[in-house]
């Protein structure tokens, strides 16, 4: 297992505080705030901690209320909605210096059998066709700003092969869309509820940023103010992040300084693991 992995693993591995309330340490990027995808993947280790073990998470839905700090830990504090025959509901605070920064709430069920039927995952090519982020970044490091260089070209716990390449700091015109493999860099552990949360953190990335494509902007672009306000996540099938998984974002909408884009992500067997739902800030103010 990588060092990165074994550090995002620690990282979503929270501290017990009480029977429902947990600690979690924050993670620096180089963002001007805690990356949402941290956020989420920690309140669902929260969730998990508190739902009956035989139940297993199928959704969760995260509304961001203010920015967090990335210089210091956040509280998780967990209620009980709904217990259910097969179903329980929780809802998960995230809190920083005394106000809540993110609400999440997640749905457990008991595993059943049932109807069965799934998009058709897109031909787009393998991962050898696409391009390593990873490689990109370090190309472009003599280019980054000495504040942020060392978290851009760090090793990263996943391996990103992405097909449309945008600059975050001079975005180019690219269609509203994204296909992106991912895999563990190293062996992730084969624990659904650890994989469940890797998946979570890893969901974050791509959303609002494909929303970014059709305007010719990057995220980091002078001017650009870009947070997201909402994602949710439905998990449908077991998958293995040590095999590579492909990412499918479509963005159809950007109104009112807001973006909207959808996920899909399917294993290489062509199975639909999970679905996302992201809206976010998209705000540019032309200096």
């Amino acid at each position: 297992m990588s060092t990165a992995l074994t550090q995002l693993i620690s990282l979503l591995q929270l501290e017990k505080l009480d029977d429902f309330l947990f600690r979690g340490d924050s993670q620096d990027l180089g963002l001007r705030q805690v990356f949402g995808g941290q956020v989420v993947a920690q309140a669902i280790s929260a969730a998990i901690q508190v739902a009956p073990s035989d139940r297993l998470l199928h959704s969760c839905h995260a509304y961001f209320l203010a920015p967090g700090d990335a210089q210091y830990p956040i509280i998780y504090d967990v209620e009980i909605l709904r217990e259910g025959h097969n179903f329980t509901a929780l809802r998960v605070k995230a809190i920083q210096h005394n106000q809540s920064i993110c609400h999440v709430t997640a749905s457990f069920q008991v595993p059943e059998a049932g109807f069965d039927h799934q998009s058709v995952m897109p031909q787009v090519g393998s991962p050898e066709d696409f391009s390593a982020e990873n490689e990109v970044l370090q190309k472009m490091a003599p280019l980054l700003p000495e504040a942020i260089r060392a978290q851009f070209t760090a090793e990263r716990p996943f391996h990103i092969r992405t097909k449309h390449l945008n600059n975050p700091f001079n975005g180019t015109l690219l269609p509203p869309e994204q296909f992106a493999w991912v895999k563990a860099n190293g062996e992730a552990p084969l624990d659904t509820k650890i994989q469940q949360c890797l998946l979570a953190y890893f969901s974050d990335f791509h959303c609002i940023l494909t929303a970014l494509h059709p305007h010719s902007k990057g995220f980091l672009q002078q001017g650009m103010k870009v947070a997201t306000i909402d994602h949710s996540i439905w998990f449908h099938r077991e998958f293995d992040l040590n095999d590579w998984l492909l990412y499918a974002v479509e963005s159809n909408n950007a109104y009112g300084a807001r973006g909207l884009a959808r996920g899909q992500i399917f294993d290489r067997q062509g199975r639909l693991i999970a679905t996302t739902q992201q809206e976010g800030l998209m705000r540019y103010l032309a200096t």
